[in-house]
């Protein structure tokens, strides 16, 4: 697979994968395997492939059908070189991150209430030091996860999303699928299709049109 992709990912490395199970006696860690990483020269696309799961994420995000094209070739290499017989969870993700004093204090005209969270009902005068909101909604036959929330500095609401040393509000949505299916490429690619048109519809809905004129 690696040979495949070395265009686009040359940089490789291999981490090991943990999993934190939480017991009566308190949380342990279990060795899982590993995690390859294919990286772009640029350090700003990564795939990773661990023993179930394949994943793709980007922090130079430039439009659904440049991210569904590298996806589909990540896939392509994939079914070269592995049998995968079939998918249990398919997931389609958007992380935003909000910093700056003059762009925080203006959240409450750029989001809709419903993910501002304590950002919008803070009592005058006062300091917001933390709030987390959170929602699940079942839809199309899949389901969304939107969470926001304003964190201080070197703070976050997520293992994979790395904290920044500077206070940061945060609007993360996860549309995902956790039927059961035969793989194919395809239809891996058609459904995630289906679950970026979920996340960024709500992520549409939840902006204004201030948001557009600041972001666009």
């Amino acid at each position: 697979m690696a040979r495949q992709l070395s265009d686009g990912f040359p940089l490789k490395r291999r981490d090991s994968e943990v999993q934190l199970l939480f017991t009566p006696a308190g949380p342990q860690q279990q060795a899982n395997g590993f995690v390859h990483r294919l990286t772009s020269a640029a350090d700003d696309w990564t795939i990773s492939v661990g023993e179930s799961f394949i994943a793709l994420e980007t922090s130079a995000y430039k439009g659904h059908e440049d991210f569904i094209t590298r996806l589909r070739g990540a896939l392509d290499a994939l079914n070269e070189t592995a049998k995968i017989p079939v998918v249990t969870r398919i997931g389609y993700r958007y992380t935003n991150r909000i910093v700056g004093a003059d762009d925080l204090a203006r959240l409450s005209e750029r989001f809709a209430p419903s993910v501002l969270g304590g950002v919008g009902d803070a009592p005058a005068g006062s300091t917001l030091v933390h709030s987390i909101t959170e929602s699940v909604y079942r839809l199309d036959g899949a389901a969304l996860l939107v969470r926001s929330a304003q964190v201080g500095a070197n703070e976050s609401i997520d293992p994979t999303l790395a904290p920044v040393q500077e206070k940061s509000w945060i609007l993360d949505l996860d549309a995902y699928d956790e039927s059961r299916n035969v793989f194919t490429v395809d239809s891996v690619c058609e459904r995630v299709n289906n679950l970026s048109a979920i996340a960024s519809g709500q992520f549409h809905a939840l902006t204004t049109e201030e948001f557009t004129k600041r972001y666009a």
